[in-house]
């Protein structure tokens, strides 16, 4: 059996924010007010953490963490 690990892999709330594949949005949580993505931009996120994610040997919550602290 042939398993795709899409985008649609990293759809969830986590820790440190929320990946919502469904509606094309990227949410993180900070004490600083957070941050908050939504359409072409957050599609941007999703696909750079998902490239991350199958890079590495990462669980999609670590993918996540480490585009965060690169990018944030």
């Amino acid at each position: 059996m042939d398993i795709t690990l899409n985008e649609s892999w990293l759809n969830g709330k986590y820790a440190c924010g929320e990946i919502n594949t469904s509606l094309g949005t990227v949410e993180i949580f900070d004490d600083e007010g957070g941050f908050f993505a939504q359409g072409c931009h957050a599609w941007e996120i999703i696909t750079e953490i998902h490239q991350i994610w199958i890079n590495g040997d990462l669980t999609t919550e670590k993918a996540f963490l480490q585009w965060i602290s690169t990018n944030m």
